[in-house]
């Protein structure tokens, strides 16, 4: 086996890299890759044997995993009743399924559904996508694409909601009308209508539709009262989106129960709006939940903002730590207290106690 040239695959790496003398063992085109290696097509046939024969040729024992050079990201939701007695075994289900296709971010189930946002290559993606519509049925999915891993590890998890508005009694059904990205742009041009962000305030900070109100929620659970006292009339047509679609669908529950006839949400969010359009009505970003941050409107990861290490809330303000001089990124709002011109809150912590000291001494 030693100098045989073999074709390389793009497909897995071996890691950790210990071994410098690697190469000569599959040839001279052997080439770095991320913390590995790449893999001759024969041996990536049979992992086993390749974990073997590396564990016998450099007493290192290693793992084999795939090498992904770019991230498929979709993120999806589905209302539908899950039994009492079949929603650990779906957990268990989904949670193998992730595993094996080595997936990762996060999925929540509940008794009235699931909702998720998961990455990994474009064909472990394709896979699971076939795996949820078996379990969910038809399922619209909001795509992207990242460079970099935007989860560290995939989890299953069980919640009394999968989006929380407080009220489990408010369970979306089928006659909620949605509306195309083209007809909401339709409607905005045309039409008299009024048009609402159903996010957290630090979502609606970096970006929004055109023409559309803020509630300045601090969480969705704020939704049902901002509406009590919004002193909307009745009569308007409310035109409502979020991030993915889902908390409009318990917004506009909402809405219908305090006596809203005219209720329209965008289908897919603000997401699939952006995954459609070319030309569109959102400016700014949009915020994700996950390491990305947020993403701009032709879907690409945010090179503005960062998550702030004091609050987690997106921030756009450069800052040379005050305690150890590295370079961050805070928010505003944090960027407005001097012991949070720092790079991490352990460093805000030490600079909090030298302030006071000072304080103290005066």
């Amino acid at each position: 086996m030693n100098g045989t040239l073999f074709p390389f695959t793009h497909d897995y790496i071996v890691s950790p890299t210990p071994l410098r003398h690697f190469s000569r063992y599959v040839g001279p085109h052997a080439q770095s890759a991320c913390d590995g290696y790449l893999i001759p097509k024969r041996m990536r046939e049979n992992t086993a044997f390749l974990s073997l024969w590396l564990l016998r040729n450099t007493r290192k024992w290693l793992t084999i995993r795939p090498m992904i050079s770019a991230f498929a990201i979709t993120a999806f939701y589905k209302f539908f009743p899950i039994g009492k007695d079949d929603i650990q075994q779906l957990q268990t289900l989904l949670q193998a399924e992730g595993d094996r296709l080595a997936i990762c971010g996060l999925l929540l189930l509940a008794p009235e559904g699931l909702n998720a946002t998961v990455a990994g290559s474009p064909e472990a993606i394709a896979v699971f996508k076939e795996v949820i519509k078996q379990q969910a049925g038809d399922v619209i999915f909001k795509d992207s694409t990242a460079e970099t891993k935007p989860f560290k590890r995939y989890k299953v998890k069980i919640r009394q909601e999968i989006v929380s508005i407080g009220d489990t009694s408010n369970v979306p059904e089928d006659t909620l009308t949605h509306v195309t990205p083209d007809e909401w742009d339709a409607m905005i041009e045309k039409e008299d209508v009024l048009v609402i962000d159903t996010r957290n305030d630090y979502e609606t900070a970096i970006g929004m539709f055109e023409k559309a109100i803020d509630p300045k929620l601090k969480t969705f659970q704020e939704f049902p009262e901002y509406v009590r006292t919004a002193d909307i009339p009745k009569t308007k047509k409310v035109m409502i989106y979020c991030t993915g679609g889902i908390r409009c669908e318990k917004a506009a529950v909402e809405l219908q129960r305090q006596g809203y006839k005219n209720v329209y949400q965008l289908s897919g969010g603000i997401l699939k709006y952006l995954e459609e359009k070319a030309q569109s009505k959102f400016h700014g970003e949009c915020f994700v939940f996950d390491h990305r941050v947020a993403v701009n409107e032709k879907l690409e990861p945010s090179n503005k903002y960062k998550l702030c290490p004091h609050c987690g809330d997106p921030g756009d303000q450069k800052i040379v730590c005050v305690e150890c001089q590295k370079t961050a990124v805070i928010c505003k709002d944090c960027a407005r207290q001097p012991e949070f011109h720092t790079c991490s809150k352990n460093c805000a912590h030490h600079t909090e106690k030298k302030i006071a000291s000072s304080l103290s001494h005066a």
